[in-house]
């Protein structure tokens, strides 16, 4: 089962560049520094998967990677001091990003569910309100993330 920890939820992170590269670097950093991988297979994953097609909903983006050398999924929570230019518009931005890094491996293809199981609940109204709501509430934002995930991931 995937889950949020609250040792994962990084809030109010400021970044000298308000941009999608700059916070996709950091993404990786952190999940290669707790996770003990390739900081560069997580960025180069993280930013070909955007460049494919946006992950951002909303003010919400959920970009996710997957990394060598892990078992289990991995889910972070980032939300930020200032609004991050995400995407090709550069008057579309996102304040919360909720990044998955997923093991490499034969189960690739079990992690669609929990990508729909996201774009369901982003689509929402009731969801989204209850995620603004707890953008600055580390605890809420566990709560609220690990509703949204589906019960099981994989056999």
């Amino acid at each position: 089962m995937m889950k949020l920890f609250q040792e994962n939820v990084y809030a109010d992170v400021e970044l000298a560049d308000n941009n999608e590269i700059a916070a996709l670097k950091l993404i990786a950093q952190t999940a290669a520094d707790k996770l003990g991988v390739d900081e560069q297979e997580l960025k180069s994953g993280l930013i070909v998967r955007e460049a494919m097609s946006t992950s951002a909903m909303g003010d919400i983006a959920m970009p996710h990677a997957n990394a060598s050398g892990i078992e289990n999924p991995t889910v972070l929570a980032f939300t930020f001091a200032e609004p991050i230019i995400w995407g090709e518009a550069p008057t579309h931005s996102v304040d919360t990003v909720i990044a998955l890094i997923m093991p490499r491996n034969e189960h690739q293809e079990d992690y669609h569910d929990v990508l729909d199981s996201f774009a369901k609940h982003m689509t929402q109204p009731a969801d989204v309100a209850a995620m603004t709501a707890s953008k600055k509430d580390a605890n809420g934002l566990v709560n609220v993330i690990n509703n949204w995930l589906p019960v099981t991931v994989f056999a």
